[in-house]
């Protein structure tokens, strides 16, 4: 594992303790923190989505995928949040995709009555500054009044009392009262009392109080209806929990409202409503025939159609059975694509070739869908690359940059890599011209440069003009795969961003000491800008905004045990490799700094057997005999000519790389605890008068 990874690793594990509290739906979404693989495909569910139709994705992301039409407007890629760093613009959250198409989309909401309570405020005022025959002092008061129903959804209510709008003394503001107390019954879950009262006050006067409240007869069925369908933690149970004679009386009392006010207030609302009823119900198929006619208006993109999308994954795709309901190409697709999933888990067994063939009159209208749902299938299940490129042959030719068609050209790609074709390079290089659409371009430079590093042309990636342009992934690789020449050439290039050129140039100076290079560190100091920081995550390099170059050149040397400069001790270690006093100084630069929290400049991932190599993956070009902290004390320990207060410190740091938890934090293999034991005793009996025998009371 690369130390990029490493970090990433190490970062998530602590957010996901920080998220344990939190209810993160079930993967649809890659938004509960988690790291991507830096490959362009993934056979099994992560947390991270590809600009591509795929298995992998959120259903959400393949769904807005689906819907996209051409020519539909984005908006610039999102400032990144400190946790989505490690995406770069390669891989995206659901988050930052709709930040992409909508940015001012709102698509949560608890679901519960009392979403509506803030919002009503508005109608309610309005609606008492239309009648006229309400008064001034009356409308103060019942504005008074409405803003007494928030105890019902704070668990606190009590019936609204006439005396809370005193002075009522018009037959409009009774009715407005009227109507606030059947609302006080709504808000604090009494749906009897709630229902006879938004009853009576469908005749009132008042067009407003009149059409509300038949608006508000829908929401009280359909609450009352839910209200045992849902576990405590928000999980819906399925229709058999729902009271389907207030569903019933729901269904009939939205055909009424909009039999009386096919083009009111509400109307769309109503309409909306609709769906509810037949989620509650348990009509799926109605569900999905509204949904597909749904999508096919809404405006590509927008917040409408976000919005929606979210609603389709919650209440449409995991539902049991939802498979044989779907009719609608575009939503049996993500299904299908959900099914594809090599780990998806449960009973659900992967999309079978017999599996799609069956579905193929459901495909009528979009047989170019089906055509790519064929080639998916081929790769993704049954992996048979040969397959796949014959089934993508003639599609890749017309690809473009709508979803549809980019994602037939990568999948051709990927079948390309797949069996080392050697046209694959310029395949890539072909699509790149394509790849004009939102996180399209950084996916087929990542898989170009996986083919360039895979066949050892790094500098090719680096080369002027080169189509790699995206700054994370070749920071990945400056960090984990780059000679040193190379590493130097990017570092003096002013024509690349500060960003790159500084994690170009840490990663030399860091690869000239943990890899022995002394002689040349002494040289690299000299391109340390004077300006270079010394702030920044020293886990986090490359990912953070600031990359701590300056340590090299003015960090701090000693604190416990007296060293010189680093460029001193790098001096030292040139001539005389094993010297201990600069041995032990180098190690307390690494710990004092940070550097212990890092793996190595060419401690890389395994090429991974899912999915071909991930980039970085292979072997570091900046060779040398790797070295740790843990790796510095024992040739001192082990010779008897070091002095007594270099070897006394030597035993104490060999200890205390395990303090206080038993883990090593030195890095290298760990020594087993009788090893650490024998450090210990030997300290003790040999020195022990020194400081450091005196201060270690313990090993682990």
């Amino acid at each position: 594992m690369n130390r990029f990874q490493t970090w990433v690793r190490a970062l998530l594990v602590a957010l996901a303790i920080g998220l344990a509290s939190l209810c993160i739906p079930a993967w649809a979404s890659g938004d509960s923190g988690c790291y991507p693989t830096w490959k362009p495909v993934s056979f099994t569910t992560g947390c991270a989505n590809h600009a591509v139709l795929a298995p992998s994705n959120d259903t959400r992301a393949n769904l807005l995928l689906l819907t996209l039409r051409p020519g539909t407007p984005a908006h610039a890629y999102p400032k990144f949040e400190w946790e989505d760093r490690a995406l770069g613009h390669t891989f995206f959250t659901w988050n930052q995709l709709t930040q992409v198409y909508g940015p001012a989309a709102n698509t949560g909401g608890s679901g519960s009555r009392c979403d509506s309570l803030a919002a009503g405020a508005a109608d309610f005022h309005a609606a008492l500054v239309a009648n006229r025959q309400v008064s001034a002092t009356e409308r103060d008061a019942l504005d008074k009044a409405r803003s007494g129903l928030a105890a019902g959804c704070n668990g606190n209510a009590r019936p609204l009392q006439t005396d809370w709008a005193p002075g009522l003394a018009s037959g409009a503001g009774k009715a407005f009262l009227g109507y606030l107390q059947a609302a006080d019954a709504f808000y604090a879950g009494d749906w009897t009392a709630a229902r006879q009262a938004f009853a009576a006050q469908t005749k009132a006067r008042d067009p407003w109080v009149a059409e509300a409240s038949a608006y508000m007869v829908i929401r009280v069925e359909l609450n009352a209806a839910q209200e045992n369908a849902f576990d405590e933690y928000g999980t819906f149970a399925g229709p058999a929990k729902v009271d389907q004679p207030a569903i019933s009386r729901g269904k009939a009392a939205i055909a009424a409202y909009l039999k009386r006010y096919p083009k009111g207030r509400y109307a769309g609302s109503a309409q909306g409503l609709q769906r509810r009823v037949a989620w509650l119900g348990g009509d799926l198929a109605g569900l999905s025939r509204s949904y597909d006619r749904l999508l096919g208006t809404v405006p590509s993109g927008s917040d409408q159609a976000i919005v929606l999308v979210q609603e389709v994954d919650n209440k449409l795709l995991f539902a049991k059975d939802a498979g044989a309901a779907l009719q609608s190409p575009v939503l049996l697709a993500a299904y299908d694509l959900m099914r594809m999933r090599s780990s998806e888990g449960g009973d659900q067994k992967p999309l079978t070739g017999a599996d799609l063939a069956a579905q193929q009159p459901r495909f009528a209208a979009r047989p170019d869908l089906y055509a790519y749902l064929l080639a998916a299938q081929a790769f993704y299940v049954e992996r048979d690359a040969a397959r796949t490129l014959a089934l993508t042959a003639t599609r890749a030719k017309g690809s473009g940059p709508a979803p549809l068609g980019f994602s037939a050209a990568v999948l051709r790609g990927l079948a390309m890599a797949e069996r080392r074709d050697p046209a694959e390079t310029a395949f890539w290089q072909a699509t790149l011209d394509t790849a004009q659409a939102p996180y399209q371009r950084p996916l087929v430079e990542l898989a170009l440069a996986i083919g360039l590093e895979r066949a050892g042309k790094i500098d090719a990636i680096f080369a002027p003009r080169s189509p790699v342009t995206d700054p994370t992934i070749r920071e990945i690789l400056l960090r984990n795969v780059a000679a040193p020449a190379l590493l130097r050439r990017v570092t003096g290039d002013a024509t690349l961003d500060k960003h790159q050129r500084e994690v170009a140039l840490f990663t030399l100076l860091d690869g000239d000491l943990n890899l022995g290079h002394f002689a040349d560190f002494g040289r690299d100091r000299a391109l340390i800008p004077a300006d270079a920081g010394t702030e920044g995550f020293m886990g986090a390099v490359p990912l953070t905004d600031t990359i701590p170059v300056g340590l090299f050149a003015s960090g701090t040397w000693s604190d416990v045990y007296p060293c010189p400069a680093l460029a001193a001790t790098a001096a030292k270690l040139a001539t005389n490799p094993l010297h201990p006093t600069a041995r032990l100084c180098l190690g307390d630069f690494w710990r004092i700094n940070g550097f212990d929290r890092l793996g190595s400049a060419n401690d890389s991932e395994p090429a991974s057997k899912d999915g071909g190599p991930a980039l970085g993956s292979s072997p570091s070009q900046f060779t040398g005999a790797l070295m740790t902290r843990a790796s510095l004390y024992p040739p001192i320990i082990a010779d008897a000519r070091s002095p007594a207060p270099e070897r006394a410190y030597a035993l104490f740091r060999s200890v205390m790389c395990y303090a206080p938890s038993g883990n090593n934090d030195c890095g290298g293999a760990d020594v087993p605890k009788a090893q650490r034991k024998a450090w210990y005793e030997t300290l003790k009996a040999d020195y022990p008068d020194s400081r450091w025998a005196r201060d270690l009371r313990y090993y682990w």
